[in-house]
């Protein structure tokens, strides 16, 4: 792989999925070490990672950026879960999965709603 297209890829990567922090790319060097030679991505801050490639490595990126996709959390008749489990063994019928984005902005909702109903007025 070229220095530019390796840069090119470095900035195509999305930030972390756990921490948000800045992922590295990099090729373990280490010849003792039994994964050597391989490529992978780690978190800089949390240590999350991809699993280690070796040999063609162009699909590394897109192997790190699509961890981001999972749901953060299910929306169903009776409210959050955790998890899909947890709302199944709740007996919820039908459930929603939300991005972290959708869940931030609905716990703004709820906490403004809770500010306006315990404020007296005018």
């Amino acid at each position: 792989m070229s220095q530019t297209s390796e840069k090119l890829e470095q900035v195509l990567l999305l930030p972390c999925p756990f921490c948000g922090s800045p992922p590295t790319r990099f090729t373990i060097e280490e010849e003792r070490d039994p994964n050597h030679g391989g490529d992978v991505i780690s978190c800089s801050s949390c240590d999350a990672s991809t699993r280690v490639v070796f040999g063609e490595n162009t699909g590394l990126a897109d192997l790190w950026n699509c961890r981001a996709g999972s749901p953060h959390a299910w929306l169903g008749q009776a409210g959050l879960y955790r998890t899909r489990f947890d709302a199944v063994r709740n007996y919820e019928q039908s459930v929603t999965p939300v991005s972290a984005g959708e869940l931030f902005e609905l716990a703004s909702k709820q906490v403004l709603r809770q500010l306006n109903e315990g404020s007296p007025h005018a």
